[in-house]
């Protein structure tokens, strides 16, 4: 049975649901959460780059204390299955409780990080001893940190932020990986076809997952497997189109290329028979891969043979998954082949770094781009953001550290993680800033398989409560 404080919290991220905010598209949700914030008197503000700040008054024993900030994003991955019709532009994310569990219907659930703001609107009216509260919610998050990126440095006043933006309850994030994109452009040409039959290739089914907590975890990518499979095959057909990935911090969960071939179709399937099993072989986790072929109509142009075969050589060359690792369990560095797709006259292929060391993000990413150089192809790097460098001496960890043991009888871990916060460009724009980032546990976010584990939500309401009546 969920307590009043759940109940109210799954309330408010219902409401939150049903106001679209993929990412680039907050508009909405911003203007919702002015809206809610007007509905009880609170005041706040908007940017013009959507960022969003609600004051929320204190308690009248905690008037002397220190300002806390609150901090989440309201944008979300808009993800869904192949099967899935809905519009992330209009239609409600329908939320379902499956035990222990919240899901969405084939979509994502956008709990990362739609939770934190329905966490931080539940401690706005909930009567509770508090301090000053600042709920910060932040635009595009999810596609390069860019509004934390944009916040002036007077929008906010308080000294001590908690992110609500990790995934592990019970886990204390005190650091975090910086990152860098990548944009490559190689041109082609087209040519007559001379082959008789057209064939759709599509890769699908793959768990995917987040291009920097699951890169570790040996994921299979949609669009490596799919250029392995076209390597395979490539004196006997030529290629017209190819389109995989389609978020730049999601692991490529489905890749397709359209193909010209005299190969029949038996064959074909036989050869993509094999591969498939091989492959399964590899990644024992990807249960639920599938490649499928199904014949096209007959196609008279192609792409140059030998731009195709460019092609293939680049992308056997760029990197995916783990460069380096801090120890056995931290990933220090690390790039995602996100995404490949075919436009009038060149193919776009989109990469995302990540590392903890400033230097080693420049390293991979100057490695990217003498590979794009090699093969003439163009390229950009751009969306750099910092690391959030731990601080051992945090007053606020220590004070969070004491709490949690308390309220469980236990100590959280403390660990710092590879993947992007955005306590790294906020405690480089405000000096002084002692940071931690908490959060329910979510599994497979920026996929379809997002959860939320509706107990740890309780837990960190629990803990922030206490947590805000100690400091």
């Amino acid at each position: 049975m969920l307590s009043k404080d759940v109940e109210l919290i799954l309330d408010i991220f219902t409401k939150i649901n049903r106001v679209p905010r993929c990412s680039k598209h907050e508009e909405k949700i911003a203007s919702w959460l002015i809206e809610w914030a007007n509905s009880y008197g609170f005041r706040s503000k908007r940017d013009e780059f959507n960022n969003v700040l609600i004051e929320i008054p204190p308690s009248e024993t905690k008037k002397d204390s220190p300002s806390v900030v609150i901090q989440g994003h309201m944008d979300m991955v808009c993800e869904k299955d192949t099967l899935s019709s809905h519009d992330f532009s209009k239609d409600e994310i329908k939320t379902i409780i499956d035990g222990d569990w919240l899901r969405a219907d084939r979509t994502t659930l956008g709990a990362d990080n739609g939770i934190a703001l329905a966490i931080g609107l539940a401690l706005a009216i909930s009567k509770i001893e508090k301090p000053k509260i600042e709920l910060l919610f932040t635009s595009d998050e999810e596609t390069g940190l860019n509004g934390a990126k944009h916040i002036k440095s007077d929008f906010v006043e308080g000294k001590i932020l908690i992110n609500v933006d990790s995934e592990d309850e019970g886990v204390f994030i005190i650091g975090c990986a910086g990152g860098e994109d990548t944009d490559i452009e190689l041109d082609y040409d087209l040519s007559a076809s001379h082959y008789n039959n057209a064939y759709e290739i599509a890769i699908d089914g793959l768990l995917s997952g987040h291009s920097g907590i699951d890169i570790n975890k040996d994921r299979a990518n949609a669009i490596k497997l799919l250029f392995e499979f076209l390597d395979s095959v490539k004196d006997d057909v030529d290629l017209v189109l190819v389109d995989g990935g389609s978020a730049r911090n999601a692991i490529p969960k489905s890749a397709k290329a359209v193909v010209v071939s005299d190969i029949p179709i038996d064959t074909m399937k036989y050869n993509i028979v094999n591969f498939l099993n091989s492959k399964r072989k590899e990644y024992p986790n990807e249960k639920s891969m599938t490649i499928n072929i199904k014949q096209r109509e007959a196609q008279n142009e192609c792409i140059k043979k030998d731009d195709f075969l460019k092609l293939l050589n680049l992308i056997r060359e760029l990197p995916h998954g783990v460069h380096s690792m801090l120890d056995s369990k931290i990933t220090h560095t690390s790039n995602n082949l996100a995404k490949i797709l075919t436009n009038k006259d060149s193919f776009i292929i989109h990469t995302n770094q990540r590392s903890l060391s400033e230097d080693e993000l420049t390293k991979i990413t100057r490695f990217i781009e003498s590979i794009a150089k090699k093969y003439d192809a163009r390229y950009t790097s751009y969306n750099r953001y910092p690391a959030w460098q731990p601080n051992k001496d945090s007053s606020l960890v220590r004070k969070s550290k004491q709490v949690y043991e308390e309220l469980f009888g236990k100590k959280p871990i403390i660990e710092v993680i590879h993947a992007g916060l955005e306590c790294g460009i906020i405690g480089s724009k405000f000096d002084g800033m002692d940071m931690i980032s908490i959060g329910p546990t979510i599994k497979d976010p920026h996929t379809p398989n997002e959860r939320l584990y509706i107990p740890s939500l309780d837990r960190i309401w629990k803990f922030l409560v206490y947590l805000l009546k100690e400091i």
